[in-house]
């Protein structure tokens, strides 16, 4: 957390929610600091009660605002599916060399919104992330023989055939997100309820309402923010004493259910 106390920013008070998906701020993650001399996002994740997430909500309330995606009806949650892929051993998971920095996986907004292929990009608290948004046929292409050589999720087939990675995982959960404008770009905040998740064998974003709620009694929050972490984070956490957590849904998924440990017996 060092270089998150070096410098701090300002956070632009937005309306109470923007009104459209097109409106959106793109999210602190969204473009790639690799460039030399260009700018960082780091996301730092909390493991909190649902008393401590209340708390953190006033916080922002009036300072960030909804997610467009917010459902009134859900509690202004909406509903994300990923579908996570490793190797047949697991080296994902078991942060083996070369595969200990990036994810790849497909993700879904609502039970009928986008999908997105997505690979994610993390060192400590410093993450980028690539992904291009697919239409309704565009998961069948993952597992053709041939697809067009100007295909747009063309990349992303390829990095998962190279790396040989397979779906592993689909879990799924309710996000409440708030966002607004700082100094450095966007800001975002997180609360990521009712993780829950089944074996994946496909490319198919399966419902899994089914499973077992993973987390009952506790709240993800996360903070996400480029260059410098905003004031109003900073205060947040001196005001509730919060202390990080790297908690990692896919990690916690596949430790709950013993499968890495069971598919490498099989594979070693």
């Amino acid at each position: 957390m060092r270089e998150l106390s070096e410098a701090s920013s300002a956070v632009v008070v937005g309306p109470s929610r923007i009104e459209t998906p097109e409106q959106a701020l793109e999210s602190p993650s969204l473009f790639h600091p690799a460039v030399a001399g260009g700018p960082v996002a780091y996301e730092v994740k909390f493991l909190l009660t649902e008393e401590q997430a209340d708390a953190v909500a006033t916080q922002v309330n009036g300072r960030l605002h909804l997610d467009p995606y917010a459902d009134p009806l859900l509690g202004d949650a909406y509903s994300t599916t990923s579908l996570y892929t490793d190797t047949p051993t697991f080296d994902v998971y078991f942060r083996t060399e070369g595969y200990n920095r990036d994810k790849y996986r497909v993700r879904r907004y609502g039970s009928t919104g986008p999908v997105f292929v997505e690979r994610k990009t993390k060192v400590g608290d410093k993450v980028c992330k690539h992904r291009t948004r697919l239409d309704a046929e565009g998961l069948r292409a993952l597992t053709a023989r041939q697809v067009e050589s100007d295909w747009r999720g063309g990349w992303f087939r390829r990095d998962v055939l190279a790396r040989d990675l397979q779906p592993v995982a689909c879990i799924a959960y309710e996000r409440v997100a708030y966002i607004g404008a700082g100094e450095n770009g966007t800001v975002r905040l997180t609360f990521d309820r009712r993780v829950r998740g089944l074996p994946a064998h496909d490319w198919n974003l399966e419902p899994v309402e089914s499973a077992a709620v993973l987390l009952a009694d506790r709240v993800i929050c996360e903070f996400k923010f480029r260059v410098a972490m905003p004031v109003l984070f900073k205060e947040i956490i001196a005001k509730l004493r919060l202390t990080p957590n790297p908690v990692s849904k896919y990690r916690l998924f596949v430790e709950s259910t013993g499968l890495a440990d069971s598919r490498r017996a099989v594979n070693g």
